[in-house]
């Protein structure tokens, strides 16, 4: 059975795409974990087990004090602090569970998460703002951690923080209700400050988020377009924005400092607060004889473990504000439309179909004059054509439009297929686009030639770079097919890389193929080889050249000139 897309099952997770309100972090949580329970329900047990275990060492330490060091008992006292021993071993074995449980659920649920949120991140179309935003789209992965780390081990941190508090107020109410009483209104006290301020922490998170989406981006670019940055002198251009970012980042990040460290503060004044009521009212209670030394110390003992859990616990409700940003994140991400792109093969089943353009018309925006204005024309399979014209009058555009990056008026067809009825990966494999700019991943040789096929043997990949002309450069490199490219690697020529992208391209077998200028960095000799083996290798496939060269448009069967006139074809020369 297929599994649905990426972007359904994120979706799916985030319990539907709300239009409007907080999104719904509840359900996507609560259903994470339930989906996890073979790992959470026993992290929660554990974690109940152990809050119930905080309460028995001060308990415990309490009748010693009354019991075993007035009556100078050694039996007793060697039994308790045998016991104590024994329950911190347990303690230190439920602790290890429940750590690791947790960590494993939270591993198990960042994949569930990243994999549809990736998947669907790859299916954003061409004029999505957010796909041309890098910074937005690495941040939101960033926040995706942090959610996936609040479903799993934040959940048994708050059950055993809460219930640690509960158990430790309930032990102090049925020692002397009046300190249980005031150390549970401290409590709640500190509770409701949390929850009064999570609104301003959730707006400066968010404001945080998008300070650190635009540092994250302008460092993305900076990296991935150092040779620009290096041949413009523009070094101090990018110092400037990083500065400026980076000031931005620290700005949002200290205010959400601020309140958090604010409310650590009140936290801990709660802490010695709870600890003064102890010493006060029981200790009176002693002086006065309506204690003992021994509950006095176990007062001051539940008091003083009082704390630490009741923190931790409002903490994960502080760590939820971050939560709510990553989902909205989330949900923003998986909000249609996306691309819907299948999994099978590159391989053509049927045989290679005409391509017609009618009245193709497109324009970047609805105030803008179209760039390709009622644009008609065929191409049977076999047949070559030139695109010519000068820059900026949409020859790439049209690349983009025929195989469906970008939508616009008109039809576009495929023997009597129009191309809105063809699966969109099926299209583009029957289409396929050669760039000029080719990028190169980090990986070896063979993982960037293989890139359309990543299953494809050593052979398959020696074959496709022979035939792009590639194969004496790579018996070159140090490490032959299995040298890394990329950061780290070995730096292609711009002619080097071209080939690498026609290597691609021996992966498929297209009804068309267009090559977008792509062997303007070779040399003429160069050129005329590629082209020979190109054009012999996919004879059965229309071939649609956009091109400055005159040797490109002299090998093409007829040209197509695209201008601020009419569109006009003709005969090569």
């Amino acid at each position: 059975m297929t599994p649905p897309p990426a972007p359904a099952r994120l979706a799916a997770l985030l319990g539907g795409l709300p239009a409007s309100g907080e999104p719904r972090l509840g359900r996507l949580l609560g259903g994470m974990l339930w989906r996890q329970r073979r790992r959470t329900l026993p992290a929660l047990a554990a974690a109940a087990a152990l809050s119930i275990l905080a309460f028995l060492p001060p308990w415990l330490v309490a009748g010693l004090i009354d019991e075993g060091f007035i009556g100078r008992e050694a039996g007793l006292v060697a039994g308790i602090a045998s016991l104590i021993f024994v329950l911190g071993a347990v303690d230190g074995g439920l602790a290890y569970i429940r750590r690791l449980l947790a960590a494993q659920a939270t591993l198990a649920l960042r994949r569930e998460l990243l994999l549809p949120a990736f998947g669907t991140m790859l299916r954003l179309p061409a004029d999505s703002g957010l796909a041309r935003d890098q910074g937005v789209l690495g941040r939101a992965f960033e926040e995706v951690d942090r959610l996936a780390q609040g479903a799993g081990d934040r959940l048994t941190e708050f059950a055993l923080g809460g219930g640690t508090v509960i158990i430790l107020l309930g032990a102090m109410l049925a020692v002397d209700w009046r300190i249980g009483l005031a150390a549970g209104a401290l409590v709640a006290a500190l509770a409701g400050l949390h929850l009064a301020a999570a609104a301003s922490l959730r707006q400066r998170e968010a404001s945080w988020f998008e300070a650190r989406s635009r540092y994250w981006g302008h460092l993305i670019e900076a990296v991935a377009y150092i040779e620009t940055l290096r041949r413009n002198s523009a070094h101090a251009f990018a110092e400037r924005r990083f500065r400026e970012r980076l000031d931005q980042d620290s700005t949002s990040h200290l205010s959400v400092v601020r309140l958090s460290a604010g409310l650590d503060a009140a936290g801990r004044f709660a802490g010695g607060a709870i600890i003064a009521a102890v010493i006060l009212l029981a200790g009176w209670s002693v002086m006065s004889g309506q204690a003992s030394v021994g509950g006095f110390v176990l007062l001051l003992s539940l008091g003083g473990a009082l704390t630490a859990p009741a923190l931790s616990a409002l903490k994960v409700v502080d760590d939820l504000q971050a939560m709510i940003v990553a989902t909205a994140c989330l949900r923003r991400l998986a909000t249609p439309p996306h691309e819907a792109v299948d999994w099978t093969s590159t391989s053509r089943e049927a045989a290679a179909e005409a391509l017609a353009i009618c009245d193709l018309t497109f324009s970047y925006g609805p105030q803008e004059q179209p760039v390709i204005d009622r644009l008609s024309f065929t191409l049977a399979p076999g047949e070559t054509l030139a695109l010519l014209g000068r820059s900026g009058v949409g020859k790439s555009t049209l690349a983009n439009l025929l195989i469906r990056a970008r939508q616009g008026e008109g039809e576009i067809r495929l023997g009597d297929r129009r191309s809105a009825k063809v699966p969109l990966g099926a299209w583009r494999r029957r289409i396929v686009v050669v760039p000029h700019e080719i990028d190169i991943f980090t990986g070896s040789v063979a993982e960037n030639i293989a890139l359309p096929k990543p299953d494809a043997g050593r052979e398959e990949i020696a074959m496709a770079a022979t035939l792009a002309g590639l194969a004496d450069d790579i018996a070159g490199l140090p490490d032959g097919y299995d040298t890394r490219l990329g950061q780290d690697g070995v730096e292609l020529s711009a002619g080097q890389k071209q080939r690498l992208g026609l290597a691609r391209a021996m992966f498929f077998t297209p009804d068309v193929l267009i090559l977008d200028e792509s062997t303007s960095a070779l040399d003429p000799a160069t050129e005329r080889r590629v082209l020979d083996t190109l054009l012999q290798r996919h004879a059965g496939a229309a071939v649609l050249a956009i091109t400055h060269r005159d040797s490109v448009a002299a090998r093409m069967d007829r040209i197509l000139r695209l201008d601020d006139e009419p569109v006009v074809e003709g005969q090569a020369a």
